[in-house]
């Protein structure tokens, strides 16, 4: 297997550590097939902190053809890695990186009138694989719809081009009400209508559509773009849980200090928090710098032996503190579940904290030791 990207030197010496199931993320997948559509399978933001390249060459073992990222030097990194199958960058290019997606085989996301006369100009003499992308109400970037014929027209006649896809995102798909999800639907439809055949691929399915929308790939030429969904969660409460999915990441830590401390007592920064008893606090050598959240302070729980204990006092960058109460089987070395299978999952730490769990598993830090387990 490839190492991971830009490893730490003596990593493996790390307090903290991300372990990766790859098995959980095989089941994940098995979840998102049945829906019967082909997968295109997101492994940006180095595959949401689980390892783009070690994560992509499981899901390519397991049959993926499709993938995407959000940045050019992401998908450079999977192709010098060996990952073969289509690889769609998410973003606009500049114009002077236009160049590098026909060297490295890559698909380029055409987002404007003015990116496709761009590329148009830079890729004379040379084949470029592209994807229409059409702004049905994200808001971000995309072709309006009434745009969206003439510039598919144009493109189609160029011979240097080939259009891989046209495709719109979601903004609401995880939101209970469905409504605007479809008017979305509705549109990008519509405009699939007036190109006809010009793509060879339609994908406007994201994780939650995909599991909540099925009318969102019921079509010809159908992907469903898999971000979040395969690495276990959605951002939707219980959707993950009722759809069967597993949570790929769990992250520990250790025990590195132990004392009693008595009523009245502060601990760590701002002295927010106080002892109301005699109490044993042991300190965890992982902090906000390795990527557990700052906002967990005084909120969130951690597993030790077995049991919930709170996070007491302000998260500091290397170390957060735990009220274990009177426990006296709890010892330096002790492993700590900071999130994932047994502990509190990323869903829950995301809620506690006010944010998402996108947020909680791109943040795990490079200084985290990644351990990727297979099935044996």
């Amino acid at each position: 297997m490839t190492p991971p990207s830009h490893p730490v030197e003596n990593n493996d010496l790390a307090l903290t550590v991300a372990e990766i199931d790859h098995s959980a993320l095989l089941q994940n997948l098995d979840v998102f097939r049945a829906k019967g559509a082909e997968v295109m399978a997101v492994v940006k933001a180095d595959a949401y902190g689980h390892g783009a390249v070690l994560v992509a060459e499981t899901l390519r073992d397991a049959g993926i053809r499709h993938f995407a990222v959000a940045t050019l030097p992401e998908a450079i990194e999977l192709r010098k890695a060996g990952i073969t199958g289509r690889i769609l960058v998410f973003a606009a290019p500049l114009p002077e990186h236009i160049a590098a997606y026909t060297r490295h085989d890559l698909d380029l996301t055409i987002s404007s009138g003015a990116g496709a006369e761009r590329v148009r100009e830079e890729v004379s003499g040379s084949r470029l694989r592209v994807h229409v992308k059409i702004d049905t109400g994200m808001g971000r970037i995309g072709i309006r719809p009434d745009e969206a014929e003439r510039i598919v027209r144009d493109l189609d006649r160029d011979p240097n081009v080939e259009i891989a896809g046209i495709w719109t995102h979601f903004a609401s798909a995880d939101e209970p009400d469905l409504d605007f999800t479809h008017q979305q639907l509705e549109r990008f439809l519509a405009v699939v209508d007036r190109v006809g055949t010009a793509a060879e691929s339609v994908h406007a399915a994201n994780s939650p559509a995909a599991l909540r929308v099925p009318e969102s790939y019921a079509f010809d030429r159908s992907l469903i773009r898999i971000g979040i969904g395969l690495y276990g969660y959605t951002d939707l409460k219980g959707l993950a849980q009722e759809a069967g999915l597993q949570p790929v990441m769990r992250v520990t830590s250790h025990v590195t200090h132990t004392k009693w401390v008595e009523p009245g007592t502060t601990v760590s920064y701002g002295r927010h928090w106080h002892a109301s008893r005699r109490t044993r606090i042991a300190t965890v050598g992982a902090g906000y710098a390795d990527g557990y959240p700052r906002n967990a302070s005084d909120r969130a729980a951690v597993n030790i032996g077995g049991q919930r204990h709170p996070v007491i006092g302000t998260v500091c960058m290397d170390m957060f503190m735990v009220d274990v109460g009177e426990r006296t089987d709890i010892a330096e070395g002790d492993e700590v579940i900071l999130f994932g299978p047994e502990g509190p999952d990323a869903f829950e730490l995301a809620t506690i904290c006010e944010t998402i769990p996108y947020e909680v598993l791109t943040r795990v830090a490079r200084r985290v030791r990644r351990v990727h387990r297979y099935k044996k």
